[in-house]
């Protein structure tokens, strides 16, 4: 199978005409689309995406955005954002509904709602006891516009809950009876206020509750529940369950897991020990697999070398494309390798879900 490699340029940035025919200008820059109502949209390379709206011509970021990073690792933060997208692929087809950062709740409003429940802020969702745990640690909200590039069709919420709790050199475990004594009350409670917001009366919300790993696990969290708020609910009575698992690569004390039991974990293993033995000066191997109802969706695997001539990563991308076309053929999802240095990428392999074509890119 042919490997399409494209190698990213130094860029000349002072001196333009030393860049061939560049000093003449670019005329063919995509302006995106328009829809019914004259927003544009940043129009999209692969359909399982969303779309994201622009109706100013900008991007517009989240009205809450210095919560977002609230969480307590990156491999947390990551599963958290994907997957609420995820989730609300099922009420929101991305064929259907354009995507816009939550405009809805603002920074003020959810630190107010992510506080304790005291005399002062009678608003907050945590408990008022200041011996007692952080459970509700983050909202999220993603805004789903219709076709016509106007009408809000719905918005989603990702409610995240601390399953260990840090205060200070204290770490307290959250069990996952008093995650759901909190979810259930403040759900309900989020609900009842959102319906009162203009524009949110009536439009479907979907709720996804992810239960944050503790900061040392590499893996990250996942949603355990999810629901659907429809015609103005106020109150979720019965949340369904999420069939989510993250595995860190490789597994390590004869652990099982859907890796295991898939036989991904093999694979890997597999191609690890042919990558590290014919490329010696790799400090590491590892890799994330994302399983959704028992299906693999990602796989990526970060292989962290002390290669730094273009010669050596060139041979080095090459090898690791023919490895995960050989070696991942018949294994389902997303593939995707990141080529580490010490302080900068240097590569990057991916295969798309449910296609053969290898994809390499080389940075300079």
């Amino acid at each position: 199978m042919k490997i399409k490699q494209a190698i990213a340029l130094g860029l000349c940035l002072f001196s333009l005409t030393a860049c061939g025919n560049l000093d003449k200008g670019v005329t063919n820059t995509d302006k995106g689309e328009k829809t019914e109502s004259g927003s544009i949209t940043t129009g999209r390379v692969d359909n399982s995406v969303y779309q994201a709206i622009m109706p100013d011509g900008q991007y517009q970021t989240s009205a809450s955005r210095e919560t977002v990073a609230s969480l307590n690792s990156g491999y947390n933060q990551t599963n958290y954002e994907n997957g609420l997208l995820r989730l609300s692929h099922e009420t929101f087809s991305p064929d259907k509904y354009f995507f816009q950062e939550g405009q809805k709740l603002d920074y003020d409003t959810l630190k107010s709602w992510l506080g304790r429940n005291t005399d002062d802020n009678n608003q907050g969702l945590n408990p008022g006891d200041e011996s007692q745990p952080i459970i509700l640690q983050q909202i999220l909200e993603h805004d789903f516009v219709k076709e016509d590039g106007k009408t809000l069709g719905g918005i989603s919420l990702g409610f995240a809950f601390n399953s260990v709790y840090y205060n200070g050199d204290t770490a307290v475990n959250v069990s996952r009876e008093e995650i759901m004594a909190n979810a259930r009350k403040s759900v309900n409670a989020v609900l009842t206020r959102l319906r009162k917001m203009e524009g949110l009366e009536n439009v479907p919300i979907v709720v996804g509750l992810f239960e944050q790993a503790s900061k040392e696990n590499i893996a990250g969290g996942t949603y355990i529940y999810k629901a659907v708020s429809k015609d103005g609910g106020t109150t979720i009575d019965k949340f369904d369950k999420v069939d989510e698992e993250v595995v860190s690569l490789p597994v390590l004390n004869n652990a099982t897991n859907a890796a295991t039991d898939d036989g991904l974990a093999t694979k890997f293993s597999s191609f690890r020990t042919s990558v590290q033995n014919f490329f010696p000066n790799l400090t590491g191997v590892t890799g994330t697999a994302v399983y959704v109802d028992g299906q693999l969706q990602t796989l990526s695997i970060s292989v962290d070398s002390k290669y730094y001539a273009k010669t050596e990563i060139t041979s080095f991308t090459q090898y690791i494309g023919k490895q995960v076309e050989s070696v991942f053929k018949d294994v389902p999802g997303q593939i995707e390798v990141q080529i580490l240095s010490v302080n900068e990428p240097q590569a990057f392999v991916a295969r798309k879900a449910e296609q053969e074509d290898i994809i390499s890119y080389i940075f300079n």
